[in-house]
């Protein structure tokens, strides 16, 4: 029977099958490289393998994010997209944060606490091309737009990053990325 009350134990055994790392799921098939060296939390979970297992039967699948990290009160959605910010194809970004957030709002509809974090994560390549000032003007409209969703899907996150790995290196120590 899952727990009501702790985030982490709730969702446990709906996404046990997909346990991962963020090494795994931040793997770039296509230049076969990963974003993301860490393969120390215990409680990461493929989101993408969850969402082909649960909805692989229909036509168009539902766009989702790449990972879900799991805490006893937090939850951090997680997309890594192994480029440039500048290179990012934004209405995909887009689609995977509306359609992956339904999803997760449908699996939590049961959960009766509501003194928890949820937070949806970005995580790029560090754009070379522009300097430091152009990169943070980017991050800051592209937060601007993903909190116009966010507000649309009812504020469901609490905090929404849009950095590259070295902010994600530098501001979560725990992570060896």
């Amino acid at each position: 029977m899952r727990n009501r009350y702790r985030l982490d134990f709730f969702l446990m055994r709906e996404f046990d099958s997909y346990r991962s790392t963020l090494k795994e799921t931040s793997l770039d098939l296509t230049n076969n490289e990963y974003l993301c060296e860490d393969e120390s939390l215990n409680n990461v979970f493929d989101f993408d393998a969850y969402v082909k297992a649960k909805f692989g039967n229909i036509d168009a699948l539902p766009a989702s994010p790449d990972a879900i990290c799991l805490g006893p009160k937090d939850l951090y959605f997680v997309e890594f997209k192994n480029q440039e910010w500048s290179r990012v194809n934004k209405p995909q970004i887009e689609r995977k944060f509306r359609e992956g957030t339904q999803i997760l709002k449908n699996l939590l509809s049961t959960f009766t606490p509501r003194d928890n974090r949820y937070c949806f994560c970005v995580v790029h390549k560090r754009d070379t091309s522009t300097r430091a000032y152009h990169r943070n003007i980017q991050a800051s409209q592209e937060r601007y737009s993903f909190d116009a969703i966010n507000e649309e899907l009812g504020n469901f996150y609490d905090e929404i990053i849009v950095q590259d790995i070295d902010f994600y290196k530098q501001n979560f120590a725990e992570l060896a990325c």
